[in-house]
């Protein structure tokens, strides 16, 4: 199932993901650097220093540093040529998920006026031979991000998308033009309001750009959904569509567009580079949920995989009262029964139930009006006993939970959850 960009809205896209696993971390506490692979634009004229003490040359913590991981990667690019300068850094981990997630602590530095023309790249899916240059000359693999930490350019954010991966309805590829929709109206300019509020002045030395602070970045890639998304500290800043996959190397880069010499004292940094597979989410909803005393009808959802054999599923209850217990329920038959055993809600399971009411698997909403359940699929509840759940089976999950209806105490139900096992 693919779903365009065009037929989500951007919030929905960007809601909150669950990481799975740790695909790759670096601190850059030590000397990595033969975890990596450094790709130049053919005219070498920069440095690369791994476990470089960042804090010894006046440099603040990075933000997911512990205290005494002072250690980082620092590039520069055209230190003495004068001529423009692109290095890629590529980890040499392949990355192959249904969704995951880079995270990065990024560090412009530059003394002086605005207009370095510098770019810090991050990057996704890339090939590992490729070099990453957002400007003319156009090069890359995958997709990447890149951004100035000055401002001083009419493009100051852009992303890159290979033609590999552009889609017959939106055929635009490599640097995405300005007026592209993945954009979201955020502009490309960081005089833009958006990029003004996102990096004030101060503590950013120019406002509309992170120079001389800390920024997080992170690129979230979804292979299911074909959507890629760019956020700055929890910010979501660009979402685009693409197609095929963005598997592959993930990168580090600076590239400078100008001639003119760089100079000492500007580089970047880089810190605490990770990598991690995301929850998707799994299952068909099903059968109509009675309204509870929120106003709201409860659902079910479901994360994980639905490969029976990889036993990851986690059940969330959303839009319940308050701080109500409750438990989920599961079966191979649909059903729908109106308010059974006095209840205010609808149950939409038939046949053998089972209640997942053992130790630990009544649940309380809390104030957030939710629960989550991670299951044990060898260990489904049936009426008979503990049953494991098997390759070609449909199973179907609801939620009862307590609740008040004009200070009476009752009960409901949450929507139907369908899951067909492979």
């Amino acid at each position: 199932m693919r779903i365009l960009l065009s037929s989500l809205s951007a919030a929905a896209l960007a809601g909150p993901a669950l990481a799975q696993g740790v695909i790759l971390s670096d601190d850059f506490e030590t000397n990595t650097s033969a975890n990596y692979t450094l790709v130049d634009d053919g005219s070498p004229d920069g440095s690369q220093t791994f476990s470089f003490d960042y804090v010894a040359a006046g440099i603040p913590l990075a933000p997911r540093s512990a205290p005494g991981d002072v250690g980082g990667l620092k590039l520069t690019v055209n230190d003495t040529a004068g001529s423009t300068d692109a290095w890629t850094v590529y980890n040499n981990t392949p990355v192959a998920a249904e969704r995951y997630k880079l995270t990065v602590d990024v560090w412009m530095n530059f003394v002086g006026t605005s207009g370095t023309t510098e770019y810090a790249q991050v990057g996704v899916a890339g090939d590992g031979v490729s070099s990453n240059s957002i400007l003319s000359p156009v090069s890359g693999s995958g997709a990447y991000l890149a951004f100035t930490g000055d401002g001083g350019s009419v493009t100051d954010y852009s992303w890159f998308r290979d033609c590999n991966n552009a889609s017959p309805t939106d055929p635009e590829c490599n640097t995405m033009p300005s007026s592209h929709p993945s954009y979201l109206g955020h502009g490309t300019n960081a005089s833009e309001t958006f990029f003004q509020s996102l990096f004030p002045s101060p503590p950013s030395t120019y406002a509309g750009s992170p120079g001389n602070i800390w920024t997080t970045l992170e690129i979230e890639v979804d292979n299911f959904a074909g959507v890629i998304s760019f956020s700055f500290d929890g910010q979501l800043t660009y979402q685009g569509d693409f197609t095929g996959s963005f598997d592959g190397l993930v990168s580090l880069g600076l590239f400078d567009r100008f001639s003119s010499l760089s100079g000492p004292t500007n580089f970047a940094v880089y810190d605490n580079l990770t990598v991690e597979t995301l929850l998707t989410p799994i299952g068909t909803s099903y059968c109509t949920a009675a309204v509870n005393s929120t106003g709201a009808s409860g659902q079910i959802s479901a994360l994980g995989s639905d490969v029976a054999a990889d036993n990851n599923v986690i059940l969330t209850s959303s839009s319940l009262p308050q701080n109500a217990f409750g438990f989920f329920l599961t079966g191979q038959t649909q059903g729908f029964t109106q308010t059974p055993g006095g209840s205010s809600g609808n149950l939409c399971l038939g046949g053998a139930i089972g209640r997942y009411v053992g130790p630990g698997q009544i649940q309380n909403s809390g104030s957030a009006g939710e629960f989550s359940l991670s299951l044990d699929l060898t260990a489904t509840p049936q009426p008979t006993g503990l049953v494991s759940v098997q390759s070609g089976e449909t199973w179907n999950f609801t939620c009862w939970h307590r609740d008040a209806l004009s200070g009476s105490t009752t009960s409901n139900f949450t929507d139907g959850l369908e899951i067909q096992f492979q």
